[in-house]
Parts: C-alpha cells; sequence; structure tokens
C-alpha cells in the first residue's frame, strides 16, 4: 500500500498485468479467505455475481462509493481511496481504460483491503496497487476477489455439470482441450478474467500442469474471442465502454467538498488528485468557481454592511 504523502513515482509499485498465482497462501490463510467470500456472498449462495460486483459491495457497505476515471496509466486497474483520515468513507476508483472484466475483479479486490485492511490505514488516507503482488496483502485480496466471483463449491459443481452434459465417465481424466474450453464457459458465465479462471482450476486441484495453460493462454483467449455463442457476451466483458459505473465524478465532488469546509487546503487537494491521476483542470475549475463564490459573497456582505450603517446616519 502506497501513502498518497509518498512521493515516490506511482507507477513503480504496478505491474502491467495480473499475476493471479497466490499459491504462496498457507492452507490456514486460504481457508479464511474461502469462508469470509462465503460469509459475505451468503444471499448470492453460488449464483454468478459478475457485473453486478457494484450493487452487491454497495449494499454490503453504504460507505463504499465507486469513481470510473480514466487513468492516464493503463498499469493502474483501481485503488482503494481513504479521502478523510479516520473516515469511514472510501471510495474504490476504477481505471476507466481497462476492459470491464479487469474493473469487475479490480472491484472485488478492493473490497477485501476495504474488509481486511481498513483498520492499518484509516488513520492516514492511502492508496492500494491492484496488481502489485509482491506481498502477501495483495495476494490475498486478489485470491478473495476469485473466490468471492468464482466460489469453490460452485466451481465443483460446474465440472461436474461439464461432464454430465459431454457423457464424460465421473472417474475419466478430463484433458487440456476440456479444461481450455471449461474456462471459457466460466470466464462467459462468472464475469472472471480468463487467467483468473485458469488459477481457479489449478488452485482447486483440477488442472495440476498450470505452466501448459498458461503457455497457451493465448491461443484459448483468441479462440475464446472468436466463438460465435459467447460472442455478445465476450463483447461485453472485453469492452472499456460499460454502463456499470455512473462516472459523475463523485471522487471530483468530494474534494471540494472538503476544500468548501476547510478540511484540505488547494495544494493538499491538487497533490491528491496529481497522485490519483485525475484532471487538475477540473480540480481548479472547482476552486475558481469557490473563489469567485467566496468573492461575490464578501462584496455583497460589504455592501450590506455599509447600507445598513448609512441607514443609520
Amino acid at each position: 500500500m502506497i501513502s498518497i504523502n509518498d512521493e515516490r513515482v506511482f507507477e513503480q509499485y504496478y505491474q502491467a498485468c495480473y499475476d493471479f498465482n497466490t499459491s504462496a497462501l498457507s492452507e490456514q490463510e486460504i481457508d479464511r479467505i474461502k469462508a469470509l467470500a462465503k460469509e459475505k456472498r451468503v444471499n448470492y449462495a453460488l449464483a454468478p455475481i459478475g457485473e453486478k460486483i457494484f450493487d452487491f459491495i454497495s449494499e454490503q457497505c453504504s460507505d463504499i462509493n465507486f469513481e470510473l476515471v480514466q487513468l492516464d496509466s493503463d498499469n493502474i486497474d483501481g485503488m482503494l481511496y481513504i479521502p478523510v483520515s479516520g473516515s469511514e468513507k472510501a471510495y474504490i476508483i476504477i481505471n476507466g481504460r481497462k476492459p470491464f472484466v479487469n474493473q469487475i475483479f479490480a472491484a472485488a479486490h478492493e473490497y477485501y483491503h476495504y474488509i481486511c485492511d481498513y483498520e492499518e490505514v484509516k488513520e492516514k488516507p492511502y492508496i492500494c496497487s491492484l496488481s502489485s503482488l509482491k506481498n502477501s496483502i495483495e495476494k490475498k485480496a486478489s485470491r478473495f476477489a476469485a473466490e468471492l466471483l468464482l466460489p469453490e463449491e460452485a466451481l465443483k459443481n460446474e465440472i461436474k455439470n461439464f461432464k454430465r452434459i459431454f457423457n464424460i465417465a465421473e472417474k475419466r481424466t478430463i484433458g487440456f482441450a476440456d479444461y481450455a474450453y471449461i474456462s471459457m464457459l466460466l470466464t462467459v458465465k462468472y464475469g472472471l478474467p480468463l487467467k483468473a479462471v485458469i488459477y481457479r482450476l489449478h488452485e482447486e486441484g483440477f488442472v495440476s500442469n498450470i505452466n501448459t495453460f498458461i503457455k497457451n493462454y493465448d491461443v484459448i483467449k483468441c479462440v475464446l474471442l472468436q466463438i460465435e455463442m459467447f460472442k455478445e457476451r465476450v463483447g461485453i466483458l472485453y469492452s472499456i465502454d460499460n454502463n456499470a459505473l455512473d462516472n459523475e465524478h463523485i471522487l471530483y465532488q468530494q474534494m471540494e467538498k472538503a476544500y468548501r469546509n476547510g478540511l484540505a487546503s488547494r495544494e493538499e487537494i491538487l497533490k491528491d488528485a496529481e497522485t490519483l491521476r485525475l484532471n487538475k483542470n477540473i480540480i481548479n475549475l472547482y476552486f475558481d468557481n469557490i473563489e469567485e463564490e467566496d468573492e461575490s459573497e464578501a462584496e455583497n456582505e460589504i455592501i450590506s454592511v455599509i447600507k445598513q450603517k448609512w441607514r443609520g446616519r
């Protein structure tokens, strides 16, 4: 996690793509993550959450707001931003330049940080790196996102259904081609990145040689994008134009409110805006409008005082 007061360059904490390999986590850590994911999705049972993740999180916690921002850096998928020290209010900021399927995973990942890491960071505003899995905290968040979006029991049921539909004997070993097709089906149904689904198959013991699948990942994805029956759904998942998040610049408005109420100076807000890669022209426009309003109010107040004194003469 990176403090917004840290002057180091932001991009060095990000990777260009997800690393879904969370095998370094202990069995106890994984058990706790599975239990937490099961607890949080109790109302959904084993049903897919997918693009409903934003409403799902909002229903679970009203203090979380989402902001879709066109971030300049393609290496940033999402982050958790706490604008006021010690406040329960937080923003999950999603990079609008990323495919929708990445945005879904990013939301679930940041949700974990809000649930489990908030106590450590709420005394000081922090921004969280999504795709940097160099430490245990990030690995746990990504494993939680994968478990929340595609639970173990749901995955096992999907494998059983696949065998039943294609008349595959229960004890028969499923090969590479079958699991490749299953990973495509699950990507479409559960709204998870294809690579995350492949790792889920590996994590739950269905796929032993993960390197074979990663080596052929581009081929599998190419086939996924070309299957006619998946075309509409895949088009939505891999599109960067979606309406799941209402981009009303809530974060800009929150910064404006902080300035109006004297909670942060212009310099502090502009520094946060630079760290978040927000449009500083919009921020400055807010400042200009506020200052014009203040000047107008001050002038009106002076005029009012003069008039009152004039009447008293």
